[in-house]
């Protein structure tokens, strides 16, 4: 697994520059705040079961709606989407995302995937009516018409399963998100290349064994190597330079793309050691005990802070 690392070290180091980043990156920055709904849309507070028509097929989702919304001021979204075999309030248990939601004045989705287990279709493109990419589309179309949200600040995250379809909208480009965080599940296909730059950041055990850091055959299809996805997805950013900032216990690689075509950055977190799960969250899975796992990383905290720094307005991927 070492080699693993080195491999990226090399990737990282072969670049045009070499710049060093602290965990959280560069200093946030205050986009203006966006002009409020001309009709309020009200909505209840709290965490409720809401369907919609896609397709041939009737979905749910958990739709969190923090308190102080009031249906004038435009909130940020984060769409969020389980694992193979996982569950919408399982996402929200174990990633501790509500209450950063509640804090921030952000709405979440959380939809419920097909089948039994519960899975994604993340290989067609949304021109399929069979793929979920087609889904995501229909589902934020209808929390924008029925929310007042930021058309700037809409933003995609996913774990394994959900994390390869999070990537794979990020090819598409059909939604248009502001950017995206990924959790043990890497997607990189031929059709990314003519997708814009998109933010991403992404975290990764070196000692998952469910979707190993070097790639392999899953029980949802082949997903190449970290390193790989990852240096493709700077490449295709048009990232001048790269950086690397590894903490003093070498318990985490972090390597970052800086000032990449319009505005956007490309982050990894390597967790020396991790393994399949949310660093810093409890199990994934439904049914286990909950129970907060050990890592030296928090990724909702990363990714939340990720996600402030990108809005649409910075980057490339835009916003509906």
């Amino acid at each position: 697994m070492r080699k693993l690392l080195v491999g990226i070290s090399i990737l990282v180091m072969a670049a045009a520059g070499i710049v060093f980043y602290g965990a959280n990156g560069a200093t946030p920055e205050v986009a203006p705040a966006p002009a409020p709904c001309r009709d309020a849309r009200q909505l209840p507070a709290g965490t409720s079961t809401q369907t919609i028509r896609s397709g041939d097929h009737t979905r749910s989702y958990l739709l969190h709606v923090p308190a102080t919304y009031d249906g004038t001021t435009r909130a940020p979204v984060v769409v969020m989407f389980h694992g193979l075999g996982g569950d919408p309030q399982t996402v929200l248990d174990a990633t501790g995302m509500a209450d950063r939601a509640d804090a921030d004045g952000t709405i979440l989705v959380v939809p419920l995937g097909r089948g039994e287990p519960a899975r994604w279709t993340f290989r067609k493109p949304a021109s399929d009516p069979s793929s979920d990419l087609a889904f995501v589309h229909d589902l934020v179309g209808q929390v924008q018409r029925t929310a007042c949200t930021d058309p700037d600040r809409l933003f995609a995250a996913g774990f394994s399963n959900g994390s390869a379809l999070t990537l794979a909208l990020a090819c598409d480009g059909t939604t248009r998100f502001a950017a995206y965080a990924a959790v043990s599940g890497p997607y990189y296909e031929p059709r990314c290349d003519d997708a814009p730059p998109a933010s991403i950041i992404y975290f990764h055990g070196t000692a998952d064994t469910t979707v190993p850091f070097g790639g392999a055959d899953t029980v949802i299809g082949r997903l190449p190597p970290v390193n790989t996805t990852m240096s493709q997805w700077a490449t295709r950013g048009r990232c001048p330079a790269s950086g690397a900032f590894t903490t003093a216990d070498d318990s985490i690689h972090h390597f970052a793309w800086r000032s990449c075509k319009g505005g956007t950055d490309v982050d990894i977190y390597a967790v020396v050691g991790g393994v399949h799960g949310w660093p810093g969250g409890g199990p994934m899975s439904p049914g286990r005990a909950s129970r907060t796992q050990d890592s030296p990383v928090d990724a909702t905290a990363l990714l939340w802070s990720f996600f402030e720094r990108h809005p649409a307005s910075r980057s490339a991927a835009g916003g509906q």
